[in-house]
């Protein structure tokens, strides 16, 4: 089992020579299909580095199918939980992949995703993530 925290908001630049500014920002869907591509891969390097910090100490792989829990901790409630959750999930698992922590997160592997809002924290919005490895094969439900 893996256990990590990672911050919702980030600090971004926008703006362009005497017009920047610095400007804290949600990761979630809404912002993420307005970024300009380099806003977005420079995003994806932030969370990719602050997974591999966080878990550098981390030596294990987590072999055949996995669950990954999320919970939320918002800082205002109009948050839309999966509006975060999907994005924070999409760097995760390439992060995971990368550092071969994961084989891989298709449908084979990554079989489970549980989300949740764990209350308000205005003081450390943050996402805390669980990720295990399965033992239970894969049942149908239909």
């Amino acid at each position: 089992m893996i256990k990590l925290e990672l911050p919702i908001y980030q600090e971004i630049t926008t703006g362009r020579g005497e017009n920047k500014k610095r400007k804290s920002t949600l990761i979630g869907v809404n912002n993420y299909r307005n970024w300009h591509y380099q806003t977005e891969c420079k995003m994806k390097h932030i969370y990719t580095d602050l997974v591999k910090t966080r878990l550098k100490h981390v030596k294990q792989c987590l072999k055949g199918n996995i669950r990954v829990s999320y919970n939320l901790y918002y800082k205002n409630s109009r948050m839309d939980l999966m509006n975060v959750i999907s994005i924070i999930d999409k760097y995760l698992m390439d992060a995971l992949q990368e550092m071969k922590i994961i084989e891989n997160d298709n449908v084979k592997n990554y079989i489970e995703c549980v989300s949740r809002v764990a209350g308000e924290d205005r003081a450390n919005p943050r996402v805390e993530i669980m990720v295990e490895e399965l033992q239970l094969a894969l049942i149908s439900f239909w």
